[in-house]
């Protein structure tokens, strides 16, 4: 993998753990399948997942850009001190040639992931 560009082996990542992520059929209607999974292979409660799509749908502003990074900054606190079988743990505890991610280039990953903004997302040093 380490041979691969940085954002395919991002790609990689976030489509391994959205395989087989569930979401109730409501929750596809409303929020579409491919959220669903994305939410879901980050590791976001599912009572979260509606404020995060509606913020995701205005994330071009600023306010809604801070209030994701914020999201991203305590789901990568909580991932930190209890880690899970999901995209955020796996960022944290990436480490490629000794070099690990730092803590803004992880909650950049996310709030992109949060935003599916993903010339963001792929863009970013994984």
């Amino acid at each position: 993998m380490s041979g691969q560009p940085r954002s395919r082996r991002l790609a990689q990542l976030v489509e391994a753990r959205s395989n087989g992520a569930g979401c109730d059929d409501a929750a596809a209607v409303v929020l579409g399948p491919q959220r669903c999974a994305l939410y879901a292979a980050l590791g976001v409660p599912q009572r979260d997942w509606w404020p995060l799509a509606r913020w995701a749908d205005r994330a071009a502003t600023g306010e809604v850009r801070a209030a994701l990074h914020a999201y991203a900054d305590v789901l990568v606190a909580d991932r930190c001190r209890l880690p899970g079988d999901d995209v955020v743990s796996d960022l944290i505890a990436y480490d490629a040639d000794g070099d690990a991610l730092t803590a803004d280039e992880i909650r950049d990953i996310v709030t992109a992931l949060l935003a599916a903004d993903e010339s963001a997302v792929f863009d970013q040093p994984v």
